[in-house]
């Protein structure tokens, strides 16, 4: 086994204790996106504020918490495949006065940060597909609040990233829509 240790200097007395390997405890402090993350994000982004058009699909019930209701709903209700993942098909009304808001937070890299690996959540489930369109572009925000993350697409470009600081306010905005999804299984935004 190999082991490192430091020794400390007590009162004239020395403490030998295991060495603790900080760069893992301390790496989501530090992380940073990859130089082909940043291209991405600002491709999409930057697509996001210039789009014409917002399109708000609602996703079917956890494949693992809840696929009895998933299995259920594929049954019954009629479905469209956004990369790979089933939303209803029926897109939500969206309020014009909760767009510009959308916008923002959808738009800003600030309402990012790098993703930092697989959640113990049963795996990645969006709650909602936000395609934003600007004639023949589309770009898809694919959000999952259980697990807060977040699969951004382009024409070219996608990256996988994590909800930042602004996912509580996408929360409280979004939650509002729903209609085909049951209810009592929609996951509630923290007060």
């Amino acid at each position: 086994m190999n082991r490192r240790y430091f020794l400390f200097s007590l009162a004239g007395g020395v403490l030998v204790t295991p060495a603790v390997d900080t760069t893992s405890i301390f790496a989501a402090e530090s992380s940073s996106l990859s130089p082909r993350d940043k291209a991405a994000l600002k491709s999409i982004t930057t697509g996001v504020a210039a789009a014409t058009s917002l399109t708000l699909y609602e996703g079917l019930p956890h494949q693992s918490s809840e696929a009895a209701q998933l299995k259920q709903e594929l049954a019954t209700k009629e479905t469209v495949q956004r990369h790979n993942f089933p939303f209803y098909a029926k897109p939500l009304p969206v309020d014009p006065a909760d767009l510009p808001a959308l916008r923002r937070l959808s738009s800003s890299p600030d309402s990012f940060r790098p993703y930092l690996g697989e959640k113990r959540c049963g795996g990645f489930h969006p709650d909602y597909c936000l395609t934003w369109k600007k004639e023949k572009s589309e770009y898809d925000l694919l959000v999952c609040f259980g697990c807060q993350e977040v699969h951004l697409y382009g024409p070219s470009d996608d990256v996988l990233l994590e909800l930042g600081p602004a996912a509580d306010e996408l929360q409280k905005v979004l939650e509002k829509y729903h209609g085909q999804r049951p209810p009592k299984l929609l996951p509630k935004a923290d007060r």
